[in-house]
């Protein structure tokens, strides 16, 4: 069984599995008092995660980042020091338009956290839930980060469990206090001038998560500022408390009272569209959640100040008319560079002269600013980086204010960049190996500056060195060809290179039951991803002032017939090795029911284990390489074959093997089998699946090499042949495979077949089925016809049953094409089985009989809600599995979903459930008779369930697919 599972408090300690931890710092890094006479002044937080949002790699880069255009945009944040942190609950649900307002249109520093991935979330461009779906919804959230111009991407620790209906839910799923202690880390790291909360921490946001990250905002505000909460980020992590000026919330409804309003529909005259439009676009391309709908209309955002639970802001200056609509969070703000000091409660007397000849360095250069040659910008540029030098070392004294001009002094790195077109890239010279590299193995690394026209920058030192910081190679003298600086390195990676460990994501969690990730190295904690495994760094000079670019180690690796696509160099182990499914079940002899007669499933069959097959699958990261692959098995079980030796001949090779696996006589219950691999002296016990999608960073979900072998006391489907029109992507067929029954994906071909043994003249039949008084689906049958073989026909049905998968109508439009077929291969004696769809799905349209999914259809998300069964003694619910209560114990994350809100009489619903203050739902599982055959509509989260071996949701299956359900 699987359950959520709260993790044991935290209390204040940061999470590790122990491989890497944040430094101890110097005292004088804590927060206090000002030092006393002679004393070292306070050290400035630190900066490796701020200004931190992933750079684009390759043909990640927007266009209106690059020239001219790019330049600009750089030069809009030099001017201000205003500064924003926007909380949400899941990737999108960020205010798009206000993001991008703020950073691409006034300027400021824009960050974003969001408490979780969405890993609970549908996904509509593939077959990946939970922890994959995580993977995709980082990157799909970094994507349009890029679109609405992010300086900063966080999350915390906490994991996407499903929908929650309250915040009391979410509150025993997740552990309180450790989401509070990773928001006020965040807003300790990044030190923004404002908090803006996406929600209004009450009832009306509606998800419980939603609810939860609008309570949980402003008590991280509160607590950020206070040095007796979370006391280990100061000690030793080397962060200090952090005074949030101002604390805003979203979710504000027409009618009450707001204090910001932010206008995103204006037009940019950069982007050549309003700012919300441009931000939807980026919105969009969430296309798991949004399946690359462009959401129209809004752009106008209400925002409540949260005044007294943030601690005021009285220091900093209020509004001159307490009720007075701003159109700025910043408004009456002085976020000048020369107000900074005071802004920030210090003072910093030495710099004063300076910050005002800096503001006015910088006014000229934006004054001046040329579209047609930015390069002339930085003399200009170079100039305000050596005043912003001087500045920071007479800041000495005021940490708060040395930390906030250091990142300026990063932006205005960024802005010479952009301005003077130098461009520093790294990448592997001769075959791009996949973009990926092992331990021992050595390569060239070519590292080139283009200065187009530029005389301003000269190029020093270059270097590649591991994530870890090893040097790799370096070059003190670095020659220049025609176009470009251009250094040559050779590398070998160290043999301790990489390990599963060190591959991985930063972040892990044991299974589906825990509701946060452990953490194997803090070093990135909060952030979108790992940093590059080999970067490059070079040593840029610009009128004197060195400054250093670092840029990752890519490869161009061919993606055809498309070309080819820029990848990060990642270094891996040199086998990768992983077992398919993670969850294997084992269909044993069901006990037969009482009122079953002797020819019942089960009945006078001895008890057996019979022997499964697992499916080990090895991938070569080098080659070539020869291979032992092997399974451990419990006591008393055998594999068959026992080793296998494999000789790899290419790099990225993948050999499949398959055991059979025997277990003991009568075994019953859970077993563990781990796969593994040698090769080289070294044994590999885990692997990756990596994941790919349209526009997105390759991921790879790593995972222990171990599968588990599952009992199911189920009847088998042994003979049973079973169409299944495929939709999203889902793991249903592979449940139905390991039932016994033979599964035949349906393309547009087969469906056409489908539809072309129908009669178009036999489609003018209206239903003569009555419909109750009452029913809000009644006007839809008036029209409503069902078709109708001729007489006949006669052709006989090739498939024992037929499944439409999850989500299909949504992303198969063929299949709103042919639908009639599959109502004609139900009606000659078919039995057509549709699972959970979206309102692309009508049924009072594509049903046998009228029904009612309305948009906002319901779901029941507590997996451990009551369900009760309303024909117990029906067939689908007793042959040949007699399905009782039992059979929905241990469920993950949700019931169903998408649930018929009303139906015609000639349906009969088999469940009820409903989670805690809902309604009772009985459109979950509905079935009826249709001419010869049977249609069911069957809601319940199956694609969740099967994967992972739930015992009920296999029973269920069996029953739907048998033979016996077209007599019921």
């Amino acid at each position: 069984m699987i359950a959520r599972k709260k993790p044991a408090a935290r209390g204040r300690t940061l999470r590790t599995l122990g491989l890497a931890v944040l430094p101890v710092v110097a005292a004088g890094a804590l927060a206090g008092p000002p030092p006393a006479a002679g004393q070292s002044p306070p050290a400035p937080a630190p900066l490796d995660r701020v200004l931190a949002f992933p750079a684009p790699v390759g043909e990640e880069r927007l266009d209106v980042d690059g020239g001219a255009m790019g330049a600009w945009h750089r030069l809009r944040k030099l001017a201000t020091t205003a500064s924003l942190l926007h909380v949400t609950a899941h990737p999108d649900d960020e205010h798009a338009g206000m993001l991008t307002l703020a950073s691409r249109g006034r300027g400021v520093r824009t960050a974003l956290l969001s408490l979780n991935r969405g890993e609970g979330g549908a996904n509509a461009i593939g077959p990946e839930l939970f922890d994959g779906l995580g993977l995709i919804r980082t990157r799909e959230l970094v994507l349009s980060g890029r679109y609405y111009g992010l300086d900063d991407l966080y999350f915390t620790t906490a994991v996407d469990y499903g929908y929650s209906k309250s915040v009391d839910e979410a509150f025993r799923s997740w552990d309180r206090e450790a989401v509070l202690e990773d928001m006020v880390r965040v807003i300790r790291l990044n030190r923004p001038l404002v908090v803006v909360g996406r929600f209004h921490g009450s009832g009306r946001d509606g998800h419980g998560h939603h609810h939860a990250a609008g309570l949980l905002t402003p008590e991280a505000v509160a607590a950020a500022a206070d040095p007796a909460r979370f006391p280990r980020q100061i000690t030793e992590e080397g962060l200090r408390p952090w005074r949030v000026l101002r604390t805003f919330r979203g979710g504000v409804r027409a009618g009450e009272p707001f204090r910001v309003e932010v206008d995103a529909t204006g037009s940019s005259p950069w982007l050549g569209d309003t700012w919300q439009r441009w931000a939807s676009r980026g919105l969009a391309l969430q296309r798991s959640q949004t399946a690359g709908r462009v959401r129209t209309g809004g752009g106008r955002y209400l925002y409540e100040r949260l005044d007294g639970m943030d601690g005021g802001d009285a220091d900093a200056g209020e509004d001159a008319d307490a009720g007075e609509v701003a159109a700025s969070f910043f408004a009456d703000l002085d976020t000048s560079l020369g107000g900074l000091p005071a802004l920030l409660g210090e003072a910093a007397p030495r710099a004063g002269p300076l910050f005002d000849e800096l503001q006015r360095s910088i006014a000229d250069v934006v004054e001046a600013f040329d579209f047609r040659a930015p390069e002339r910008s930085v003399p200009g540029l170079a100039r305000g980086l050596g005043l912003l030098h001087s500045a920071i070392a007479a800041s000495a004294a005021a940490p708060e204010t040395r930390f906030h001009l250091r990142l300026k002094a990063r932006q205005l790195e960024d802005a010479i960049m952009a301005a003077s077109g130098v461009r520093v890239a790294a990448a592997l010279e001769g075959p791009a190996r996949g973009a990926v590299l092992v331990p021992a193995e050595s390569a060239t690394v070519r590292v080139a500056v283009e200065t187009p026209g530029s005389g301003d920058v000269t190029v020093g030192a270059v270097r590649v060195v591991s994530r870890g910081g090893d040097v790799l190679a370096w070059a003190t003298d670095v020659p220049r060809d025609s176009q470009a600086d251009v250094a040559t390195l050779q590398i070998r990676i160290p043999r301790n290179g990489s390990d599963e460990a060190a591959a991985a994501p930063y972040f892990r969690r044991d299974g589906l039951a825990e509701n946060h990730y452990e953490i194997s190295d803090s070093t990135d904690l909060h952030l979108s991803w790992r940093r590059p495994a080999l970067s490059a760094e070079v040593e840029l000079s610009v009128a004197g002032h060195v400054f250093e670019r670092t840029v990752p180690v890519t490869a161009r690796v061919p993606r055809l017939p498309y070309g080819s696509v820029t990848r990060e160099v990642a270094v891996l182990p040199a086998l990768s090795v992983s077992v398919e499914p993670k969850v294997r079940i084992v269909p044993v002899v069901p006990e037969p029911a009482e009122d079953s007669d002797p020819g019942t499933a089960g009945a006078g069959e001895p008890v057996t284990s019979p022997p499964t097959q697992v499916r080990v699958r090895t991938r070569a990261n080098a080659g070539p390489l020869a291979a032992t692959i092997r399974l451990g098995l419990p006591d008393g079980w055998s594999a068959t074959p026992e080793t296998v030796l494999h000789e790899f001949r290419n790099r990225g090779e993948t050999a499949e093997e398959f055991f059979t696996v025997t277990p003991p006589a009568a075994w019953r219950g859970t077993a563990r089998i781990q796969a593994m691999a040698r090769a080289g002296g070294m044994e590999y016990r885990a692997g990756y699946r990596t994941i790919e999608h349209r526009d997105l960073r390759l991921a790879r979900l790593w995972r222990p090499a171990l599968a588990a072998v599952r009992s199911v006391s189920v009847a088998r489907l042994d003979g049973i042949r079973v169409g299944y029109v495929m939709g999203v992507g889902d793991e249903v067929p592979a449940g139905m495979e390991a039932l016994g029954a033979t599964v035949e994906l349906l393309d547009e071909a087969a469906l056409a077949a489908l539809a072309r043994q129908s009669s178009p003249g036999d489609l003018g039949v209206a239903l003569q089925v009555p419909l109750a008084r009452d029913s809000r689906v009644a006007r839809m049958a008036a029209q409503r016809t069902l078709p109708r073989a001729n007489a006949g026909a006669g052709t006989e049905n090739r498939f024992d049953a037929i499944v439409v998968g999850t989500r299909a109508y949504a992303v198969r439009p063929d299949l709103l094409e042919h639908n009639r077929g599959l109502l004609e291969y139900a009606r000659r004696g078919g039995n057509l089985i549709v699972l959970y769809q979206t309102q692309e799905y009508v049924p009072s349209a594509m049903a046998p009989y009228p029904a009612s999914l309305p948009r906002s259809a319901e779901e029941v998300s507590e997996e451990d809600a009551p369900v009760r069964l309303l024909a117990p003694d029906h067939p689908a619910l007793s042959v040949p599995n007699r399905i009782t209560e039992a059979d929905f114990g241990g469920w993950i994350e949700q019931r169903g979903s998408k649930f018929f809100a009303d139906w015609d009489p000639a349906y009969t619903p088999l469940v009820e459930t409903h989670d805690q203050g809902q309604a009772p739902q009985e459109g979950v599982w509905l079935t009826a008779p249709v001419g010869e055959g049977r249609f069911t509509y069957l809601a319940l989260a199956l694609h969740r369930q099967l994967p992972y071996g739930v015992p009920g949701a296999y029973r269920i299956l069996s029953n739907v697919l048998s033979r016996s359900a077209v007599d019921r």
